[in-house]
């Protein structure tokens, strides 16, 4: 396989954000990747003291910009940014990489490249120009590369076009933060679309910025890697924009965020000292029937003891009784451990949950305990993410005695790990991981539990996306087609809702599920969120949060 040759658009390399540093790690190990060109800015880029003046205090918005420096300010203090790699191993590995400068004509937040410099890039042969650096690129330079220069715009650019990154969003309490990886064009933030990606925001603009540059990165390797495999890209062109350009806030908009940051700010401050406040009391509710035909206000919740939680439900079988495995959280030890119970229903749609064991207790945090039988033994996927791999328990006794079985994926945080056998008895797992585990789906197929022939899908994450690449239970069947369950994580709340999602298409090299239906907690003014369902032949079980119980 011939390596892809990448140039990068970019500043000085000791001032490179952490996100940045990590794509250079990643294109300089990866095995079909060249770095083969800097580009950089040979203008003199200082503004004059008359400039700075006239651009930070004589303006209608003097006061907004000192509001905007002063808040910064304080929240690059209270959310530092952190270095999760090597700068200098990097540094010291790309002194080799040539380095080439241009002088673009500047006209405003334009930089035109002239034909000569577009010929002075053309003769390295570059298959990708990444832009980390100059203003709105126009010019021949943007076809001097074999796929063009590849640039992300931090937002979906079908809803915000313009600047700051992750500030917006929040101002305006949109569902979630997108980015566009895009194929440069004149236009504006208009560029073809690549792919694009969502994510949950922070409250706070500096964290939330910083977020969004970190989780970003995979969405650019995603591509880079299905280049590799299929020598093409596919784009579409950027639709109608209908929104305004945004642009840095004004004096309104910077006294409507800040108010925002300092009450959540308080908020947080509080929550931490009362830690049931904070996260809510999830407990479960159970059903029978088909959850997708049922009426949920009819249900009352499970009562549970004072100083727990219980989410993650997940039903099984056993000599004619019907138990459930859960997370059993603490709020003393911050920690949850898995429990097993009795389902009892004591009159229609009343249940409770008796005979309580602890199945696994460790002293690292377990949740989502998927249950399953797999050529007649049974086993338990909790998930164990702070243990930094996955791990699968085998039945020695039910309901109570499980022993380690196999382990995968070390050094990983992988969380809500789902198990699926399809109709043609293909085994599967569904994954969340990486920088944005509310929304990187990752598909695996094994060979079974033991986990000795583990094959990634060739699109992995197949997901990117807040709204529904969280998996919310095991798939289920209902009338012959598949459904996946999965997290709605928007508005900045993690549990927000359930998004019911029919399977399409599941094989290596493709994946494609639509929604069917959203359901958020509306069956009860108390209640606050719900992310999980487990629907198990003619019975059903799900979580909710409530403010209080």
């Amino acid at each position: 396989m011939k390596a892809l040759k990448i140039g990068i658009l970019i500043r000085d390399i000791d001032k490179l954000d952490n996100w940045e540093y990590r794509i250079l790690k990643h294109i300089i190990e990866h095995p079909n990747l060249e770095l083969s060109l800097f580009i950089k800015d040979g203008r003199d880029k200082k503004r004059s003291f008359k400039t700075r003046v006239r651009n930070d205090l004589f303006t209608i918005k003097v006061f907004a910009n000192a509001l905007w420096k002063i808040q910064m300010k304080l929240e690059s203090t209270i959310y530092r940014k952190k270095l999760t790699v090597n700068a200098d191993e990097i540094i010291e590995k790309t002194k080799s990489i040539e380095t080439i400068y241009l002088f673009p004509e500047r006209k405003g937040f334009l930089d035109i490249f002239s034909k000569d410099d577009a010929e002075i890039v053309n003769e390295y042969n570059l298959d990708i120009i990444l832009r980390h650096e100059f203003g709105i690129i126009r010019g021949d330079i943007l076809h001097a590369s074999k796929y063009g220069i590849w640039s992300y715009h931090h937002a979906d650019n079908a809803i915000n076009r313009g600047l700051p990154a992750g500030f917006w969003e929040i101002v305006n309490n949109e569902p979630c933060c997108g980015v566009t990886l895009q194929q440069l064009t004149p236009e504006l933030d208009g560029g073809l679309i690549i792919d694009k990606a969502w994510f949950n925001w922070h409250w706070a603009f500096t964290k939330n910025n910083n977020m969004l540059l970190e989780k970003s990165v995979v969405l650019l390797f995603k591509n880079i890697d299905m280049l590799l495999k299929h020598g093409k890209i596919e784009i579409i062109k950027s639709l109608t924009y209908y929104n305004k350009l945004y642009k840095k806030p004004n004096l309104k908009y910077m006294i409507f965020y800040m108010l925002k940051f300092y009450y959540n700010t308080l908020k947080h401050i509080v929550n931490s000292l009362l830690p049931s406040k904070a996260m809510g009391r999830w407990t479960l509710f159970f059903g029978k029937g088909i959850f997708l035909e049922s009426v949920l206000f009819r249900l009352k919740p499970v009562l549970i003891p004072k100083k727990v939680f219980w989410a993650d439900p997940f039903l099984y079988e056993y000599d004619n009784q019907l138990y459930v495995f859960f997370e059993n959280f603490s709020y003393k030890t911050k920690r949850g451990k898995i429990s097993v119970g009795k389902v009892v229903e004591s009159n229609k749609n009343n249940y409770s949950v008796v005979d309580i064991q602890d199945v696994l207790d460790f002293d690292y945090h377990l949740s989502y305990p998927q249950v399953v039988n797999e050529d007649g033994q049974i086993f338990l996927i909790p998930e164990t993410n702070q243990n930094k791999r996955l791990e699968v328990y085998q039945c020695l006794s039910f309901p109570d005695k499980w022993e380690l079985y196999s382990t995968a994926f070390e050094g990983e945080k992988v969380v809500d790990t789902t198990y699926f056998c399809d109709k043609n008895n293909d085994r599967w797992l569904f994954i969340n991981k990486g920088w944005a585990d509310e929304a990187e789906l990752h598909i695996y197929k094994i060979d079974n539990l033991k986990l000795n022939s583990i094959i990634p899908h060739e699109q992995n994450p197949v997901l990117i996306d807040c709204r529904k690449g969280r998996n919310g239970g095991e798939i289920f069947k209902y009338d012959n087609e598949y459904y996946r369950p999965s997290q709605i994580i928007t508005h900045g709340i993690y549990g927000k809702g359930l998004q019911i999602n029919k399977i399409k298409k599941l094989t290596l090299w493709d994946f494609e599920d639509e929604p069917v239906i959203t359901i958020e907690p509306n069956f009860s003014k108390k209640l606050m969120g719900m992310h999980h369902l487990h629907q198990y032949g003619n019975n059903f079980t799900f979580d909710a949060n409530f403010k209080r119980l």
